[in-house]
């Protein structure tokens, strides 16, 4: 089986410092009072949410624009984020300490991080990153949907592929790559949104670490 982790607001919290460090960059780069009002987050991929950044401040969106801001962004971060507590959210760390233990299974990411940003979020948290080895981040595809399919390609493990997130992105595009989704009300997006998506499995949190494993293992239903 391959399990594949969404970071923010899944695995981790990490007191909004992604948001605070893309606004602080884009101050830095282009003169402007950054803010990320009126501009989707969660779930999606950093290159999209600077795309609308360009579209909102009326910056050029260039392939060079784009690699400064990075960049900047990704140092500004790994700066901040020693300023905050990295939290791994209810049961997380168990679950993947079970799964870790298991011989026929693969761990792996899926998130619209940069590589660089979602390593340090991991990092700093505490989790080991190295156990999450079938990975694709948000520079991996153009949209949400182009993601699982590349980190299930990563794995010789991906008969059955579950993927847990926290946003309706993660469900709708886990699910058009075959996976079992299971979403969680950890993040940005409340029960009732989650739910209209249909995620196979809706939890509040991830602390039933026994009854999670039965789900995956067992049964389609707890």
């Amino acid at each position: 089986m391959l399990v594949l982790f969404d970071i923010d607001g899944t695995m981790l919290s990490s007191e909004g410092v992604g948001v605070r460090s893309i606004n602080e960059a884009v101050s830095m780069l282009h003169g402007v009072d950054c803010t990320l009002e009126g501009i989707p987050v969660g779930g999606r991929l950093d290159p999209l949410i600077w795309d609308d950044i360009c579209a909102k401040y009326n910056i050029p969106c260039t392939k060079e624009s784009h690699d400064t801001f990075r960049a900047l962004y990704t140092e500004t971060l790994q700066r901040n984020i020693k300023e905050v507590t990295v939290r791994v959210l209810p049961g997380v760390e168990q679950l993947i300490h079970e799964l870790v233990g298991m011989h026929n299974v693969t761990l792996g990411v899926v998130t619209g991080n940069y590589k660089e940003t979602g390593t340090a979020k991991i990092v700093e948290s505490g989790l080991d990153k190295s156990v999450f080895t079938a990975n694709a981040w948000g520079t991996d595809g153009s949209v949400r949907a182009e993601l699982p399919p590349v980190a299930i390609a990563q794995s010789t493990q991906h008969e059955q592929v579950v993927l847990l997130g926290d946003t309706i992105h993660d469900v709708t595009s886990g699910q058009s790559a075959g996976c079992r989704v299971i979403a969680v009300c950890t993040g940005s997006h409340d029960h009732a949104t989650l739910e209209a998506s249909r995620p196979e499995l809706l939890l509040e949190d991830l602390s039933d670490t026994k009854a999670v494993l039965h789900w995956m293992f067992n049964t389609h239903n707890l």
